[in-house]
């Protein structure tokens, strides 16, 4: 009886694990449900692993199956969970991007000197506003670095050290959340080039708070309860929505672009999401080229939720990728060295 059980829960675990590996492909917009299931990958593919790694002590000969399903599985785990690579050092240039706009309890006053130190040719911030951690050191670095700042400071400012020939923004349906674009021109041993970049702050879902609440609730069978949980989902649904039409006209703007491209930013959403894939299609991932590590990027209580991220054009070469474990914020900024020939 106890074996049979636990072969049917391996069944459901395997199934569950496809399930969500699948998500990315499925219109939320159709099916929401589905982009619900994503969520849960990392945690499912760590839980069908234990599963795997007992049926193989245990000798059982289905335990192969659930490792095929890992194997299949592995690619979006590595972008979400965990990856190791060899990084190079022939990049020329450094993009560091961080959401600064809400502090933890216990996090830290920002230091200039840990921006500087680091030495970022182009700086990418969201939730950038006056009530932000970094905001005091605007004034900073708007004498260090071109900006995209105009009179009115945008959420999504980027800072270059080289000079910006033309900027613009994409502006959502939800307050506070979009992109800006710049048009920046290199100069490297003599010679000009012009690359564009995309600073991109999607539709939060906002529930963190209520979500961690229900983490520790111990009324589950409450009607309050399961209202608060309805309210969640239907939020979750109405955020998710606005995201993934906000990726797509994101995508188009960078499918017309004259230039290469990179896209940096926090997405609001991991991996095993249809909003990445949209926006992964077609660019390289810094985090599965160059990363090593833990992917999260995420600093609350939430934990592997890896949601800031960095693409590039292929024809762009990442050197090394690295998250700085700061905290700063409830995020964690992130760093690529990449090569622009």
């Amino acid at each position: 009886m106890i074996r049979k059980a636990g072969t049917l829960s391996a069944i459901l675990a395997g199934f569950l694990l496809l399930l969500s590996w699948w998500s990315p492909h499925i219109d939320p917009r159709k099916f929401w449900p589905a982009a619900f299931m994503g969520l849960f990958f990392p945690y499912l593919y760590i839980v069908c692993l234990l599963i795997a790694a007992l049926g193989l002590l245990l000798k059982r000969h289905r335990a192969w199956l659930m490792v095929l399903i890992l194997i299949i599985c592995i690619n979006l785990f590595r972008k979400t969970f965990i990856n190791f690579s060899i990084p190079s050092s022939q990049g020329n240039l450094k993009i560091l991007t961080h959401n600064i706009g809400s502090s933890l309890t216990g996090n830290k006053k920002p230091l200039w000197t840990f921006y500087t130190d680091l030495g970022p040719d182009i700086l990418c911030f969201q939730e950038w506003h006056p009530n932000s951690p970094l905001f005091r050191i605007k004034d900073s670095l708007e004498n260090r670095y071109y900006h995209t700042n105009s009179s009115r400071s945008n959420f999504w400012p980027v800072f270059s050290k080289y000079p910006i020939l033309r900027q613009g923004e994409l502006l959502s349906k939800a307050p506070g959340n979009g992109c800006t674009w710049a048009d920046i021109q290199l100069q490297q041993n003599n010679k000009r080039d012009t690359i564009r970049i995309y600073n991109v702050h999607l539709v939060s879902n906002k529930i963190s708070d209520q979500t961690e609440q229900l983490m520790q609730t111990r009324d589950l069978p409450d009607k309050s309860t399961w209202n608060k949980i309805k309210r969640v989902m239907q939020k979750y649904r109405k955020s998710l929505h606005l995201r993934v039409n906000q990726a797509i006209e994101l995508k188009k703007h960078m499918n017309q672009s004259p230039y290469r491209v990179v896209l940096a930013g926090d997405f609001n959403d991991i991996p095993a999401s249809y909003v990445y894939r949209v926006l992964h299609s077609n660019l390289d991932d810094a985090f599965i080229k160059k990363g090593n590590g833990l992917a999260s990027t995420y600093a609350g209580k939430l934990p592997f939720l890896h949601i800031d991220n960095i693409l590039t054009s292929k024809q762009i070469m990442i050197s090394n990728l690295d998250i700085k474990r700061v905290n700063y914020s409830d995020h964690y900024p992130v760093l690529a060295n990449i090569l622009v020939k």
